[in-house]
């Protein structure tokens, strides 16, 4: 399979439901893409064996074992083509990045655990792990089947508040774009922003004159630059919005007022001290979505993962393509 034409899909064989696998057969069908379904086992699984038991073989029985499941589904994937793999590696999120490194994908696509308790899905820290430091787009499968065309949001920063690189919202634009056109679907183009020129409880019926005049040009440079950035990609001004607030609490919204089915959202690499005490804003408003979420790194991002293995016990075993 050539480099970059098909989508890696992470399968938990242990689950009873498979939302990406349906998806990524979907996405990877109107993109002309393979499928790569991986499994990866090692935590959670008992280290120490009895004597007579010899560690290889039983590692190979696992992923055995896992190669079967994956071959189950596998068999569902008609008119793609599927090669399946299972890898014994750890921690999880690790292994995944190892294949991404390896397959070089076009997406990364992973079921994003759902909770019955609460009716909403729960981003795990693997997800979290996966977001920070995957290469790849990575492509969260948290909402319902989709039903039609479906609607896509990109979230930009046009004045980039947050500290994002200059090349980021063309990214997230050119992957929103590209994706609609070949899903048949929509794209729409949204800012959230927050001026430090007007106090949070701004009230456009109440300000006095020099309040309205800042709150009137601070909202003209932000639409400027919007439509500026949307029209570069062709996006049309009725498909643009600005939103004014915080960006963790407006993303949400205004995902559940344009009924979005994939947010596009753009997560920039930071220091390993700094992602122990600050989140971005990719990883604030992820728990609050209940569509499908797409993050897109900045050019040149280098992951923190390798390609070697951190088990001394790796081990990997895969079947070739079947269509």
């Amino acid at each position: 399979m050539a480099k970059a034409r098909n989508i890696l899909l992470v399968v938990d064989p242990a689950s009873t439901e498979q939302p990406a696998v349906a998806r990524g057969v979907a996405v990877a069908r109107s993109l002309g893409l393979g499928l790569e379904l991986l499994a990866c086992a090692h935590e959670g699984h008992p280290t120490a064996l009895p004597r007579s038991i010899d560690p290889r073989k039983a590692r190979r029985a696992v992923l055995c074992s896992q190669l079967e499941k994956l071959r189950s589904l596998a068999q569902g994937c008609t008119g793609i083509e599927v090669t399946t793999k299972a890898v014994w590696d750890r921690p999880l999120h690790e292994a995944i990045i190892r294949e991404t490194l390896r397959s070089e994908p076009r997406l990364v696509m992973k079921d994003s655990r759902f909770h019955s308790a609460i009716s909403r899905a729960l981003i795990t820290n693997t997800d979290w792990h996966l977001i920070r430091d995957c290469p790849a787009p990575l492509w969260l499968v948290r909402g319902p089947a989709w039903s039609g065309q479906p609607r896509l949001a990109a979230f930009v920063d046009p004045h980039h508040e947050h500290d994002k690189p200059a090349d980021l919202d063309h990214r997230i634009l050119t992957e929103a774009t590209t994706l609609a056109r070949e899903l048949d679907g929509e794209v729409h183009a949204v800012h959230c922003h927050e001026s430090e020129a007007l106090p949070a409880d701004f009230c456009v019926p109440c300000a006095g004159p020099e309040a309205l005049a800042l709150y009137s040009g601070s909202r003209s440079e932000h639409e400027g630059r919007l439509h500026k950035l949307a029209t570069a990609h062709g996006i049309p001004p009725p498909r643009t919005h600005l939103r004014r607030g915080p960006p963790a609490g407006m993303i949400p919204a205004v995902t559940r007022e344009l009924d979005v089915q994939l947010a596009v959202m753009g997560a920039v690499a930071r220091s390993r001290l700094a992602q122990a005490f600050i989140g971005s804003t990719t990883e604030h408003v992820l728990d609050q979505l209940s569509c499908d979420v797409l993050v897109i790194k900045p050019a040149h991002f280098d992951s923190a993962v390798t390609y070697r293995a951190q088990a001394a016990d790796f081990m990997e075993m895969h079947e070739p393509a079947s269509h």
